[in-house]
């Protein structure tokens, strides 16, 4: 019965050391082209794009590259929620990592969302202490139970790390530089016309607008320009009376956080439009805030090929757009 019970305290010290390990170290892992680590190693980026799949499938990497200065990366998690956003963005730069035009994904569903981690790819990229807190954050504003701990921190991402050559090699094959580079197609109208909407949202988190204060905080404090961008929607997201509800409140804190880190606020997309005015730039000790809506570009958003379904863009859909994207930045 002793042996037996040696035997069981020596098995869960042996899992709990490995947990230790996996939590603390799997970010050293050689990087490939996608994650965090990949973005740090590169100690300066000249252009950051921060977000969620509205960036992996809404970015085309090759456009960027082609259009813009300087080294662009693009770092997506499915899912990426602004509260966990400035986690990542204080983490890469506490790592050394220098940015010269942040670029936030500006999609009002993430900032309706209770924290939560749902692409457990970020903790591959982050070290124990990043997890404790991401942990932390989850547990006081959500219903969290033992098994979501145990997931987080036991059995997260092991497949990936017991596969990791292979893994790794599938990875670097579909991105560049944290851009997809895979060529999802489009839809038919019938298709995008037969979904189901996504549901209303009871409004703005308050965790996730302080994740939109703590990034502009961020930049200010590093001296970063910053860009809040909405990637298209198919038609049928414009003309839902719950997601512009949610679209409104969420610009519109977005532009009245941005109004107290300098002396000029951003304007609302209708202002801009009776005034003739482009997308105003807010600044203060060298940083600037810009704001770049969907709806400001000429992109038919009934155009049912640039869509994989009523919120993602094909890649002809996101290679048109990122082009209309660029030609907005360069002015």
């Amino acid at each position: 019965m002793k042996q037996t019970g040696k035997i069981l305290a020596g098995v869960l010290l042996a899992v709990l050391l490995l947990t230790g390990i996996k939590n603390e170290y799997a970010r050293l892992l050689p990087v490939s082209s996608y994650g965090m680590q990949a973005a740090i190693r590169k100690k300066s980026i000249d252009h950051l794009f921060i977000g969620s799949s509205m960036f992996r499938q809404g970015l085309s990497i090759d456009v960027l590259e082609e259009e813009l200065e300087g080294n662009v990366y693009i770092l997506s998690y499915n899912g990426n929620q602004p509260a966990f956003m400035a986690m990542e963005l204080e983490y890469m730069l506490e790592e050394g990592l220098e940015i010269g035009t942040l670029y936030v994904d500006l999609y009002p569903y993430t900032a309706a969302a209770a924290p939560w981690i749902s692409d457990t790819k970020i903790l591959l990229d982050t070290d124990l202490g990043f997890k404790l807190d991401a942990w932390k954050l989850m547990n006081a504003c959500s219903d969290t139970k033992f098994l979501d701990f145990y997931e987080l921190f036991v059995t997260a991402n092991n497949e990936q790390i017991l596969t990791y050559p292979i893994h790794n090699r599938l990875v670097s094959a579909q991105f560049r530089n944290g851009g997809n580079i895979l060529t999802p197609g489009g839809q038919t109208k019938e298709h995008l016309d037969s979904l189901g909407m996504l549901g209303g949202r009871d409004g703005l988190k308050e965790t996730q607008v302080k994740g939109y204060e703590r990034i502009l905080e961020l930049a200010k404090e590093h001296g970063i320009q910053v860009c809040f961008i909405e990637t298209p929607k198919y038609e049928r997201m414009y003309q839902d009376a719950d997601y512009m509800e949610l679209y409104e409140a969420c610009t519109d804190k977005i532009r009245r956080l941005a109004e107290t880190q300098g002396a000029t606020s951003l304007k609302g997309a209708d202002e801009r439009k009776r005034t003739g005015e482009g997308s105003r730039e807010n600044g203060e000790a060298g940083t600037k805030v810009k704001m770049i809506l969907a709806e400001e570009l000429a992109f038919d958003f009934g155009d049912a090929a640039c869509f994989q379904d009523l919120i993602h863009l094909s890649a002809e859909g996101r290679t048109w757009y990122t082009k209309l994207l660029c030609e907005r930045l360069a002015e």
